[in-house]
């Protein structure tokens, strides 16, 4: 039985790849090739079991093709859609190649996998990770905040359409607020609080991931920020991004 793993290299995916080694094969998909097969090297090691790497950019079409046609063999009971990326600034600032990334790699890449393994699945897991953006819109990283709430929303409704129909896979969104990860460097940003270590936030997520939870909030003070970016008026909390934002610079 296999676990799917796409920005399987860094942060949270490489935290997961470990976790699910001691259960699973995996198929670890990033661009960096290298990295990837360090990971291989070093997880089929420890646990003895098969690691398949797939250097692809899911921002490219192809790409994703080439997943779903070389994963069609393979009996993949767990996936992690977890490939992402994000930009600080005002909207006019970021370039249209970079909007256009987070959009190819939060939105598309995620959807198409999401929709591709959900259907291929009769028992399984999928948890796509979207974050604490996705409760509201957020001024100064709009882009991000915008592909946040795709996830969410999509996870959510496939989540209930495989329960209707009776089927045992489940979609689960998990939002987290600030990792520690390479997002931070990445997004050209800087957070002045502290981010949940990586690897805890792994094994949160995973653990209600097999209880099957439609959304997942890894610690106490995010779920209470969820609750209250629903309740309060959106004015108020863009308010409170946009000078949130400004105190990530670089």
């Amino acid at each position: 039985m296999f676990a799917l793993i796409t920005g399987a290299s860094k942060g949270i995916g490489y935290e997961m790849a470990y976790l699910l080694a001691e259960k699973y094969d995996l198929i670890l998909v990033a661009r960096s090739k290298d990295k990837l097969n360090e990971m291989a090297i070093d997880i089929s090691t420890k646990f003895e079991n098969r690691v398949i790497v797939m250097d692809y950019d899911l921002t490219k079409s192809e790409d994703i093709d080439r997943l779903f046609k070389n994963t069609k063999s393979f009996d993949i009971e767990v996936v992690i859609n977890n490939a992402g990326v994000g930009r600080v600034g005002m909207h006019h600032e970021i370039s249209d190649e970079d909007d256009w990334n987070m959009i190819k790699l939060n939105v598309i890449a995620m959807h198409r996998i999401l929709k591709e393994y959900s259907s291929r699945m009769v028992d399984g897991y999928i948890l796509n990770v979207a974050s604490i953006a996705s409760f509201s819109a957020g001024p100064k990283m709009a882009t991000y905040y915008a592909t946040k709430n795709y996830i969410l929303a999509y996870s959510k409704a496939v989540n209930f359409e495989n329960k209707k129909m009776g089927k045992k896979v489940s979609s689960s969104a998990l939002c987290p607020g600030p990792v520690d990860t390479c997002f931070n460097e990445n997004a050209n940003v800087t957070f002045k609080l502290k981010g949940m270590n990586a690897r805890k936030c792994a094994k949160i997520a995973l653990k209600k991931m097999f209880k099957r939870k439609a959304i997942i909030c890894p610690s106490f003070k995010v779920k209470v920020a969820s609750i209250f970016m629903k309740i309060l008026p959106s004015g108020f909390i863009m308010r409170m991004c946009y000078r949130s934002q400004n105190k990530k610079t670089n």
